[in-house]
């Protein structure tokens, strides 16, 4: 089998240098996920988004989101915490899912970029707005799951980063750090499965690049490895500290390439 056949027709749809691009955001993401327990679709769309369209960003890392988060959830045990417990909001975080990767479709890519980086905003924000008055989550915490899970869907549908509101609702419900990542794991393996069976109904295009993430799978699986590793020599702050000032680029990069995109239409227009 030759080097071609190996990468399942990666080479035919990106040139060299964004395919080592692209495996170097893999190894980034899977790591960060090994080490702080989520974080791959956080870290490896946007960057992606930033070297191809957000919808072939999407579709080349779900299959790999899929992968790392089943193997999350399986690792972590005593489930009955978690999934035992919390399992409806995957639920409603598949109903927000359906209509998020139908506005993916439909909307102008400038849009999407945009709506991305709001979403980081609010994930390195949440700090202050969990100091908000949100007790009515404890309180409620059924019809504050529907309304969390949904939003949640709605972002992984439309931009893959589901972490912000569910990160949020979790820690005000003062889950175990290991339930809180087992959710978060189910919730977008559940986001993730509708939407790539969504996009790949969508068009002829969608399942090439489904299938030439198999090997971006695989790479994915090693870097998480190597991610739970360093987690037992290394501080996870410190790599949380990381993330954060790797999200501030790339929020003012995202809004600089959807401002010059969105100029370049006026333009035409």
């Amino acid at each position: 089998m030759g080097e071609r056949e190996l990468m399942f027709g990666l080479d035919t749809l990106f040139a060299p240098a964004i395919i080592a691009a692209i495996v170097a955001i893999v190894i980034v993401g899977g790591v960060t996920h090994g080490v702080i327990g989520f974080g791959f679709p956080l870290v490896s769309t946007p960057l992606v988004a930033l070297l191809v369209d957000i919808k072939t960003a999407v579709l080349i890392t779900v299959v790999p989101n899929i992968v790392v988060n089943v193997i999350s959830i399986v690792r972590g045990g005593n489930w009955q915490e978690s999934i035992g417990r919390y399992w409806p909001m995957a639920m409603w975080v598949v109903l927000g899912t359906l209509i998020g990767t139908h506005f993916l479709l439909v909307a102008p890519p400038e849009a999407l970029q945009l709506l991305l980086a709001a979403m980081i905003i609010v994930f390195l924000l949440q700090d202050r707005i969990r100091q908000l008055d949100l007790t009515w989550i404890r309180r409620r915490p059924a019809v504050s799951g529907a309304v969390f899970g949904t939003v949640a869907g709605l972002f992984s549908g439309a931009v893959n980063v589901a972490a912000p509101p569910l990160v949020i609702y979790f820690m005000m419900l003062e889950l175990p750090p290991l339930a809180l990542t087992q959710m978060l794991n189910l919730c977008f393996i559940a986001g993730k499965t509708i939407q790539a069976a969504t996009l790949s109904l969508a068009g002829p295009g969608s399942l090439p690049l489904l299938i030439a993430s198999l090997p971006l799978t695989v790479v994915a699986i090693a870097a998480w490895l190597l991610g739970i590793r360093l987690q037992k020599r290394m501080s996870p702050a410190i790599y949380t500290r990381m993330l954060r000032a790797t999200l501030v680029a790339f929020v003012v990069l995202l809004i600089g390439q959807a401002a010059i995109e969105l100029a370049h239409r006026l333009h035409i227009a």
